[in-house]
């Protein structure tokens, strides 16, 4: 009985991985093993089919951890790859084919036009007030304090001085133990994080030169992709990744 064809591969970063894959007479297999991903999900890497993988920061970290698997340079395959997560731009409509036909279809075109370039101006006043009342950025080296994303945004803020452990009074009375990650990024990488309940209470991609800071209820639930790029402490230790990484994706649980 011979094997069912493999599925087609994308036109963009997909199709890269998929030709070279081919090239090097490596299987699915093969690559699910290397990248602990599921058969399903490489062959949706390489379609370009993004929906599994729940968002740009693990299509990046899996797209790279592909790449460097096959030897290829990362970085065109990463813009590709942005191109389509990127939403689709609206399409403007064409003149209508019957301006011109009738008397008066060209006053209101014109007309409609005017009154659209006013719709225009009036958003941009609008816009242009939110921004001016909202507070000014913070500085480059900021910290982020990771909180639910259900709950409330992130927001920049300077890292202040604080106990290597918090403890927070639960409704009971009793204390609850908080452990407080900080994280220093070398070289851009994106970062999962989840607290005892399952929470994910920080989960992005980080650029190169950053520092990061969360705290949660452990165990704290850690993926951290690029982890060689990474510097991570836990309640002020350091803590080797070293240990916990395979193909550049560290995992890992802190009590």
């Amino acid at each position: 009985m011979s094997e069912a064809p493999e599925p087609r591969a994308g036109d963009g970063a997909g199709g890269v991985l998929y030709a070279e894959r081919r090239r090097q007479n490596m299987s699915l297999g093969d690559v699910s093993r290397h990248l602990k991903l599921s058969v399903r999900q490489v062959e949706a890497l390489e379609r370009d089919d993004f929906s599994p993988f729940g968002g740009p920061v693990f299509v990046h970290g899996f797209v790279r951890n592909y790449a460097k698997l096959l030897g290829l340079d990362p970085e065109p395959l990463l813009r590709a790859a942005d191109q389509k997560l990127a939403p689709l731009s609206l399409p403007v409509p064409e003149p209508s084919a019957e301006i011109g036909r009738r008397p008066g279809s060209s006053r209101r075109g014109l007309l409609g036009a005017i009154a659209g370039l006013v719709l225009v101006g009036i958003v941009l006043v609008i816009l242009g007030l939110n921004e001016r009342r909202a507070p000014p950025p913070q500085a480059v080296d900021a910290e982020i304090s990771a909180v639910s994303p259900v709950t409330a945004p992130r927001a920049a803020q300077v890292e202040e001085p604080e106990p290597a452990k918090e403890q927070v009074p639960a409704a009971s009375g009793e204390q609850i133990r908080v452990g407080v990650v900080r994280m220093i990024f070398e070289q851009e990488s994106w970062v999962e994080i989840k607290d005892r309940s399952g929470s994910t209470i920080f989960g992005q991609l980080n650029p190169a030169g950053s520092r990061r800071r969360a705290s949660g209820e452990p165990p704290l639930s850690i993926v951290i992709g690029n982890a060689a790029g990474v510097r991570l402490s836990y309640n002020d230790e350091e803590v080797d990744l070293a240990p916990h990484t395979r193909v550049d994706v560290a995992r890992l649980t802190l009590e």
